[in-house]
């Protein structure tokens, strides 16, 4: 076979493959993470986990036993600005443990729990190509503020100090992250991510300042097109 005759063959094989897989592209059903343009909006489930460890605080006024992980639930929504780029809004609490505060008024006791509001930048490098799997890393920042709430209040004199009842400290922080998509149908898709939270609250809350944590969570997705 002459060598023209050989490149006419490799070319009407090749074309062969590739019409080949055209057809089977075309019979596979559509996948909104195929599409051009989609968002999505979620909950994620995992665990908050302190950069100290387990932190113990104990002195006249304060006893405070937090873990070295506690329960955490973020609401997210990440609007599609470009074909790999999101902007993701989110909401998070973290469960950080007990405190007792004793007072002349009575002794105090009750939890603590951590919030943020965040928005960050989303980028999804394979989104549109892969349908299989989609890494991400996220950027941002916003606010996060530490609640104090007392549970019970065991009084000595019918009184209470109202400053001891409910405390909170607020803090602008930076986060950054990333995580993983796996969509399991057109419109619902499953997810893990992994964010680092560094809160330092200027004053301290439960007689702790430093509460940074690392956020590790799972969750389900809501795929949906824009109009």
């Amino acid at each position: 076979m002459g060598r023209h005759a050989r490149v006419g063959v490799g070319v009407t094989i090749v074309a062969l493959i590739l019409s080949g897989t055209a057809v089977g592209l075309e019979k596979e059903p559509a996948d909104a993470l195929l599409a051009a343009e989609y968002s999505m909006v979620g909950i994620r489930l995992g665990a908050w986990i302190s950069n100290q460890g387990p932190q113990t605080v104990q002195d006249f006024t304060v006893e405070t036993n937090m873990p070295d992980a506690g329960f955490y639930t973020e609401l997210f929504l990440d609007y599609r600005l470009a074909p790999v780029v999101f902007l993701e809004g989110s909401l998070g609490i973290a469960s950080r443990g007990d405190a007792v505060i004793e007072d002349p008024t009575g002794r105090y006791i009750g939890t603590i729990n951590l919030y943020q509001a965040l928005f960050q930048v989303k980028f999804s490098p394979l989104s549109g190509r892969s349908k299989k799997f989609l890494p991400f890393v996220v950027a941002g920042g916003g606010v996060a503020w530490g609640r104090q709430s007392i549970d019970f209040i065991v009084t000595y004199d019918y009184s209470y100090n109202p400053d001891i009842t409910n405390r909170t400290e607020a803090d602008f922080l930076p986060v950054i992250g990333g995580g993983i998509d796996f969509p399991v149908a057109e419109q619902i898709g499953l997810n893990v991510a992994v964010k680092y939270h560094p809160i330092k609250f200027s004053n301290v809350l439960a007689g702790v300042k430093d509460y940074s944590g690392t956020a590790v969570s799972m969750g389900v997705a809501y795929f949906f097109h824009k109009k």
